[in-house]
């Protein structure tokens, strides 16, 4: 797990709580900050103030919070700054092209990953994840692959100190089988992900490695169940070829 450093308690709550709101699907209020953040009511109500005037948050007509302007400028400048997304980016558009679905590009984010691109499919029925969205290893098909391109080694530190929560009924939650699912992905080169992260939503993932051999992102194809009428080579073959093509612009060749 990520350790706080010394001395910056009141700068860890302030980002703790930009994460909270960053996080949340709809804006909160005050009473939920409050009740999420463990922190007391004259606590919130004083570093929500401080977000507010530095205008990492704004507040809404109804009194509830969501990510400021100044929040958003930042968040644009640390994406176009990702090499990853911008080499990748014509390569998950064709991905999405040859597949008709949505497709994500995430890199790790400490003891998760961050998406740090989505590709909308055309059809009407969409997914709800947006880009910034923190999702965690075990329970997706980028954290998954990801750690299916590590050592065996790093790949079991890391997982040992997951907290493997469920997600769905579905996650997986135990380690031994976890640990199995991962070599799966290792010898195959990519996982195949059944609603462990959202309910009615299959998923395929694969790693991304740079010219030293190391996992620097993830890509996935993900699929409405009630759309996944092809077979799986239908989704996991353009996946793996424009991975391959991804990381050929990295210095990696998968060629014998």
């Amino acid at each position: 797990m990520q350790q706080r450093v010394q001395g910056t308690q009141s700068f860890t709550r302030i980002m703790d709580l930009l994460q909270q709101i960053a996080d949340r699907q709809s804006p909160p209020n005050l009473g939920e900050l409050v009740a999420e953040s463990g922190l007391t009511r004259p606590t919130v109500y004083r570093l929500v103030a401080v977000l507010q005037a530095e205008q990492m948050i704004a507040q809404t007509a109804d009194k509830r919070y969501k990510p400021g302007l100044r929040l958003v400028s930042l968040a644009r400048n640390a994406l176009a700054d990702i090499d990853i997304r911008r080499i990748a980016r014509a390569e998950l558009e064709q991905l999405r092209d040859a597949t008709g679905e949505t497709v994500h590009l995430a890199i790790r984010s400490g003891d998760e990953l961050v998406y740090i691109d989505k590709i909308e499919s055309h059809e009407t029925v969409r997914m709800a994840s947006t880009i910034g969205t923190r999702v965690p290893f075990h329970s997706t098909g980028v954290g998954k692959a990801f750690l299916s391109a590590l050592a065996e080694k790093d790949a079991t530190i890391l997982t040992e100190q997951l907290p493997l929560n469920p997600v769905t009924r579905f996650t997986t939650t135990d380690p031994i089988i976890l640990s199995r699912k991962i070599d799966v992905a290792r010898s195959q080169g990519f996982v195949f992900d059944d609603q462990e992260n959202e309910i009615g939503i299959v998923c395929y993932g694969a790693a991304i490695v740079d010219a030293s051999g190391q996992p620097v992102a993830s890509i996935s194809v993900s699929v409405p169940l009630f759309r996944h009428s092809n077979s799986p080579d239908f989704y996991s073959a353009p996946l793996m070829r424009h991975r391959d093509a991804i990381e050929r612009q990295l210095g990696f060749s998968r060629s014998t």
